[in-house]
């Protein structure tokens, strides 16, 4: 765990950090964006059957001029049981009879109707184009819309885990190279797609490649950070993502067209890409890899850019190998093969990592789909779920920087699982109460996010962190997965749901009490540094126990 004080050397947070950080935050800026983008993209606007008497220019020119188009609706579209226009059939025949009668809700059950063979008609007055009237996923074929959305989120559980195994095998830098290429070139083309099935398969292999962008991007990002800035870095990290999520909403509301508004969050990537061609690849990763002449190279370089002249000239290939001596012993016992298997230890760590996202995730997101039983106006609870983010995570940033990493997670998950356990005893006539407690138990679920996102990079060697990584953000998804599918539990049980939210991230806050602290400790670069930490936080945890031991004997 030398390399931290190779980096002192080279220049702790120095103008390549800062560029680094510009680049990797901006493209953060979009990924929340991808993901979200078909809540407008895919929106489905007010919509009516095609007919030939009120859409058709040469039926209409041979109508009455003083019929309206109001009169023309109610003999060719019938009314619906809520007394709204129907979406999905017309009648076979104009009803001219209808005219007669001055009730719009008459009852027209009767009267023979048919599906709009002839295609829609939508209002554009909201948007001029979606993927829905671009390939009329309406009436039965509604469900497509909503199969979109799911093939993509099952294209990002695949990028991390695929991700993680690209950059830790062949580096953090080819990883990002191709996944941003991809993502440019995927996005933009998607608004080229002359089928739908085209475009599920083209947003799947978008998610694919998101997904390893997001997993290597935060590599590449914490193993060229100092210790003393990750807490800031990580802040600013969290933040860029809930801030993209706000941009969204500006951004669709001035591109109301789908293929604009997905050509402006795509081209962005062209930038990405050009960004991670100038940087360079972890050092750490390299030597990690046994590559020392391409780290020191590297090293050198990044020395130059901040400024650190002399230490270019008297970093050389017998320095590092002094301060890497004990990783580089290691490295060649091993044949420059680390594998989780043959620690248990690191395998007792991500798996007790991916528990704690998953209930996190499973909590989080079931707030999200449970909105309708929080309050009455779903958009304010949605707006107001969303804001509370950023003032839960200016605070995770003094948590990171001051406060130990076991009891800020163990706590925010147990409080967070609590608060949502309370709104089984509080009626449905008290929104605001129910409203605030799933704003508290939300804004806890942030804190735990910013703060686990260097936790699990304090806990995971170099050599397996960007695959440790991907499958933390996999296990995210069957938690976000199966969060929807708690809601059917609601017809056997009332309260299930709720309890099952609430209760997961209980039972992870006790889990967290297995792992070690990690504050104010550099990055493990191999299994031995993780089993070592285990090693000197259990004999630090004893010596304190036997001291308290002693010091009560002695009072007695």
């Amino acid at each position: 765990m030398a390399f931290s004080e190779l980096l002192q050397h080279m220049g702790n947070f120095g103008r390549y950090q800062i560029m680094l950080a510009i680049s990797i935050l901006s493209i953060s800026l979009l990924l929340p964006i991808q993901h979200l983008v078909e809540n407008f993209s895919g929106a489905i606007p007010a919509h009516r059957c095609y007919v030939h008497l009120l859409d058709n220019i040469t039926s209409k020119s041979k109508l009455p001029e003083n019929i309206t188009m109001e009169a023309l609706l109610r003999i060719s579209i019938p009314m619906g049981v809520k007394n709204e226009r129907e979406q999905c059939h017309r009648f076979r025949q104009p009803q001219w009879q209808l005219l007669n009668y001055s009730d719009l809700a008459i009852n027209t059950t009767e009267l023979e109707t048919e599906a709009c063979l002839d295609g829609w008609i939508y209002d554009q007055s909201i948007f001029t184009s979606t993927i829905v009237t671009q390939w009329n996923l309406v009436c039965k074929s509604k469900s497509l819309k909503f199969w979109s959305q799911a093939i993509y989120f099952y294209g990002y559980l695949l990028g991390p885990p695929l991700g993680g195994y690209i950059s830790d095998k062949f580096g953090r830098k080819p990883a990002l190279l191709a996944s941003s290429l991809l993502a440019a070139l995927l996005g933009t083309g998607s608004i080229f797609a002359p089928t739908f099935p085209i475009y599920c398969v083209i947003r799947f292999l978008l998610a694919v490649s998101l997904g390893t962008i997001y997993s290597a991007s935060l590599s590449l990002f914490v193993e060229w950070m100092p210790s003393n800035v990750t807490a800031m870095i990580i802040t600013m990290r969290a933040l860029a993502l809930s801030t993209g999520q706000a941009l969204l909403g500006g951004l669709a509301y001035f591109l109301r067209d789908w293929r604009m508004l997905q050509l402006s969050i795509s081209v962005p990537c062209f930038a990405f890409f050009l960004s991670i061609w100038w940087t360079s690849e972890s050092a750490r990763w390299l030597i990690i890899s046994g590559k020392l002449d391409k780290a020191l190279k590297i090293m050198r370089r990044v020395a130059h850019i901040n400024g650190k002249k002399d230490v270019e000239e008297t970093l050389n290939i017998e320095v590092l190998q002094s301060a890497m001596r004990e990783e580089l012993a290691l490295l060649k016992r091993n044949s420059k093969k680390i594998k989780v298997m043959e620690s248990p230890i690191v395998y007792k760590t991500i798996f007790l990592l991916c528990f704690l996202r998953f209930c996190a995730i499973f909590l989080a997101f079931g707030v999200f789909f449970d909105l309708k039983h929080l309050g009455s106006n779903v958009f304010m609870s949605q707006a107001l779920l969303g804001a509370v983010d950023f003032p839960t995570k200016f605070l995770s940033f003094f948590v990171i920087k001051f406060l130990k990493r076991r009891p800020s997670i163990a706590s925010s998950l147990f409080f967070g699982g609590f608060f949502i356990l309370i709104l089984i005893f509080v009626p449905k006539d008290m929104p605001i109460i129910r409203l605030g407690l799933a704003m508290l138990g939300k804004g806890l679920m942030a804190i735990y996010f910013s703060t686990a996102m260097i936790y699990n990079h304090e806990l995971i060697p170099t050599g397996l962190r960007s695959r440790g990584e991907g499958l933390i953000i996999f296990v995210s998804g069957l938690g976000a997965s199966l969060s929807s599918l708690a809601l059917i539990t609601r017809q056997y049980f009332e309260h299930l749901p709720t309890i099952l939210y609430g209760t997961s991230p209980i039972v992870a806050a006790i889990c967290v009490y297995f792992l070690p602290e990690t504050l104010n400790f550099p990055l493990p670069d191999t299994n031995q540094d993780v089993e070592r930490r285990y090693k000197n936080y259990k004999e630090t945890s004893t010596n304190k126990e036997e001291t308290n031991n002693l010091q009560d004997t002695t009072e007695c």
